[in-house]
């Protein structure tokens, strides 16, 4: 069985707090696998540095970008020329 969960930790230390022990303390499965054979894996992702935070806000800007083409096509020749830049065919 494999099961994904999350555990938040301050973000003052770092991935530090991001430990197996905290999976065992907070989720018997994870105490139960550790058991029967260390199937327990820990990912830390800093959220706060930058990197992460760019490419969330570029999906956003592109997102903006293709409903605002999308929505004003009809009504602005400038939107139309990227819209079949894109390559959109109608």
């Amino acid at each position: 069985l494999q099961e994904n969960t999350t555990v938040l930790v301050p973000s003052a230390n770092g991935c530090k707090d991001c430990t197996t022990q905290v999976c065992r303390d907070n989720f018997k499965r994870c105490a139960f696998a550790e058991s029967r054979g260390g199937a327990v894996s820990v990912h830390c992702i800093d959220r706060s540095a930058l990197t992460p935070r760019l490419a969330i806000a570029s999906l956003l800007i592109v997102v903006f970008l293709l409903v605002v083409t999308a929505l004003g096509k009809e009504r602005f020749r400038a939107l139309r020329r990227v819209h079949s830049l894109i390559g959109h065919r109608d």
